[in-house]
Parts: structure tokens; C-alpha cells; sequence
């Protein structure tokens, strides 16, 4: 049986079908892509990629550079109120990125620091020994202390005398002497021989970190008139030597044996830095040996008195027990040399001699008092 051809006309209607499954085919597609899930999943890698660079930020490296260590300084171990001190701060690594301190102190209001290590006492401080505190606050933990021991300001208005003590150290008797002025807060100057401090140079060392004024007698306790140029010359170097090697500091006074001094020994002295300091009120303990005779002494010091003693002697101890609280007890603030002098508004050049502050009763090179003769030696020689 033959069949029949298609018409024309139903060849288009069986094209018209197959577009129309197509579009729709397509349209199916693309309403699957603009779905909720779609939009979900889009939202998801957005936040994906969001949550990745906030985890990036979050990981990033940190350059900052903790303290590994730290070191604080301070030039002195004794202050008084109305001074201040520049503490040298030191730390580890050298490229610290937070290298800011928080600074407490062991009595509350005793001192503060600044931001840049000046320390000052407080106005009521004095007579007090306190341990200052550095604390790293990079969150190391890191910490730094020392010890400072404060003395009460000088007031120039009263009176006031500087104890001074010759030949030593001797540590037997020095030590208990120190014990004394820094039970009292008291300070004193000590001029040492060379060969002792040579001997015992913890006992003088003792001398400055209690703020003690350490000043030369020499090496070898010898007339200094009496030596040639270059012998004059050797025993003031090795004593400045001596003393340096002890403490870490040249001293800027220096006793003359037996108070012989002339120009040449003050031309001398001057080459070193050192001023010649001689006395106004001598104890002569080394004549009486006896602690009652020393103490009646010194308790005749009047203001500005420079009084002269020996730690040497073992009746001295005694004596120095009881005349520094007995002073102060009476009014005088006991004070180094160089105190005594600030606080009178004089000055101790190099290469000179002085006695005592009070210009009305300074001797001059023609009035020097009496030399001592502690040790049967010739007697100074005055001025030439």
C-alpha cells in the first residue's frame, strides 16, 4: 500500500513543535540557575571567600619585638631630697618595638621617675632606703631594680659641721664607724691612705655607696714639703690611682699630711684636680687616746667647723657612737666637705688650701691652725 506524502504544511508544524521543547528546555535551565539554593551557594562562596580573607588578615605576621632584657642604672646608691639622678636605662634587643616602663618604688611616694630616667626624691623622703622598680610593659614581665638610700636636704640656714676621719681604712674600726652615720642618716669625708685603700678597698667602696665623700692622704702618709718633685709627684698618682681602682672615681680632695702644704705641693695637687683640705678644729685623738676626750672635742664644733678625727684608733669607735646622734640631737646636720661648701655658696678649686666656710674666721695662709703631729713627724710647713 503507498503512503501518502506530507504536506508543507504539516512539516512546519513539526518544526514549530521541536523549537517549542527547545525554549523550553532552556528556560528550564536557566530557572534552575535563579533558584534560592543558587543564590544560597553564590552567598556561601562569597562568604567563603570573605571568611578566607579575614582569616588571612587575622594570620598575618606580627612585627612587633618583645624585651628579651632589661638593665636600669643608677649613677649613685645614696641620694638627698631636693637632688635629682639620671638613671641610665639599658634593654635587649637593641630594635624593641614597646620599650615603655612602669616605675613603683618600696614605700609609696618616696620617688618618681620620669619618662626619660630622671629620678627625684619626694619633699618628705629623707632618712629612708628604698628599692626602685622598672616593669617592662610589653607584657615580657621583664623587671629591674636597685637600691637607693635617701638623706634629708641640707638646709644652709642651719648649722652644720663635716666630720672628717684620716690614715684609714681599717676596717675594724671603719666599718663600725660607718655603721654609725648610717644608722643616723649622717655623712662624713674620709681621706685614705693609698696602701690601705689598696688593702681594703671594700671598706672604702663601702664609704661611697653610703654617699660618704672619699678624698686621698696620700700613698704612704709622708711630708709632702719635704719630697723632690718627682717623689711629690708619686705619691699623690698612686694614691688617685688607688682610690680610682676602689671606687670608679678620681677623688677631688686630698688631705696633706701633718697639714704641710706650700706652693710647690699646691701646684702639685693642682695637676691632679685635687684641693687641699685641712681642718679648723683639731681632736687631737691621737694624743689623748681616750673616747671621752674625743667625744668633749667634737662637741665643741661650732657651724661650719671642718673637725678632724682618725678611723685608725679603736677608742674612736666609742666616741664616734656617740658624738654623731649627740649633734644632730644639738642641731647640726653632718655633712660631707663638699656639702658643707655647696651649701655655703663656696667653692673648692684645684691646687688650693681651706679649712672651714665661715669667712669671718677662715685662717688664711698666715693664721693655718696647728698642725696635727699624729704620728711624730715634723710639723707643717706654712705657706712660702
Amino acid at each position: 500500500m503507498r503512503r501518502k506524502k506530507k504536506s508543507g504544511a504539516g512539516k512546519m508544524i513539526a518544526a514549530v513543535v521541536v523549537v517549542v521543547i527547545l525554549l523550553c528546555g532552556i528556560f528550564a535551565i536557566m530557572r534552575n540557575l535563579a533558584s534560592p539554593a543558587s543564590a544560597d551557594n553564590k552567598a556561601g562562596n562569597k562568604e567563603g571567600n570573605s571568611a578566607k580573607a579575614t582569616e588571612a588578615s587575622t594570620e598575618a605576621p606580627d612585627n612587633s619585638v618583645p624585651m628579651t632584657g632589661l638593665k636600669v642604672t643608677a649613677p649613685a646608691t645614696t641620694i638627698r631630697v631636693g637632688q635629682t639622678m639620671q638613671l641610665k636605662i639599658s634593654h635587649e634587643p637593641s630594635n624593641a618595638t614597646n620599650t615603655k616602663l612602669k616605675w613603683s618604688c618600696s614605700k609609696d611616694g618616696m620617688v618618681t621617675v620620669t619618662k626619660d630616667g630622671v629620678l627625684k626624691p619626694g619633699k618628705n623622703a629623707g632618712k629612708n632606703t628604698v628599692k626602685v622598680t622598672a616593669t617592662a610593659t610589653d607584657g615580657s614581665k621583664l623587671s629591674a631594680s636597685f637600691d637607693l638610700r635617701i638623706y634629708p636636704a641640707i638646709d644652709p640656714s642651719k648649722p652644720m659641721v663635716a666630720i672628717t676621719f684620716d690614715d684609714g681604712p681599717n676596717p675594724e674600726t671603719t666599718t663600725p664607724m660607718l655603721d654609725a652615720l648610717e644608722e643616723n642618716y649622717a655623712k662624713a669625708t674620709f681621706f685614705c691612705l693609698g696602701q690601705n685603700a689598696g688593702y681594703y678597698p671594700e671598706t672604702v667602696q663601702r664609704e661611697y655607696n653610703l654617699g660618704m665623700e672619699v678624698g686621698t692622704h696620700t700613698y704612704s702618709h709622708v711630708v709632702l714639703t719635704s719630697l723632690s718633685a718627682s717623689a711629690l709627684d708619686s705619691e699623690i698618682s698612686k694614691s688617685v690611682d688607688a682610690i680610682n681602682k676602689a671606687i670608679g672615681v678620681k677623688p677631688s680632695l686630698m688631705r696633706p699630711p701633718y697639714g704641710a702644704v706650700n706652693k710647690t705641693v699646691l701646684s702639685a695637687v693642682g695637676g691632679y684636680n685635687l684641693c687641699c683640705m685641712n681642718w679648723s678644729l683639731d681632736t687631737e685623738d691621737w694624743k689623748t687616746k681616750n673616747a671621752d676626750a674625743t667625744y668633749n672635742e667634737v662637741m665643741k664644733a661650732q657651724d661650719g667647723d671642718v673637725v678632724l678625727l682618725h678611723d685608725i684608733h679603736e677608742y674612736n669607735v666609742d666616741a664616734v657612737k656617740r658624738f654623731v646622734p649627740d649633734l644632730i640631737a644639738e642641731g647640726f646636720q653632718l655633712v660631707t666637705v663638699p656639702e658643707l661648701y655647696e651649701a655655703r655658696g663656696e667653692t673648692l678649686e684645684a691646687g688650693t688650701v681651706h679649712y672651714r666656710t665661715d669667712p669671718t674666721t677662715q685662717a688664711g695662709p698666715e693664721t693655718a691652725p696647728a698642725a696635727s703631729t699624729d704620728s711624730a713627724a715634723e710639723s707643717a710647713t706654712a705657706l712660702e
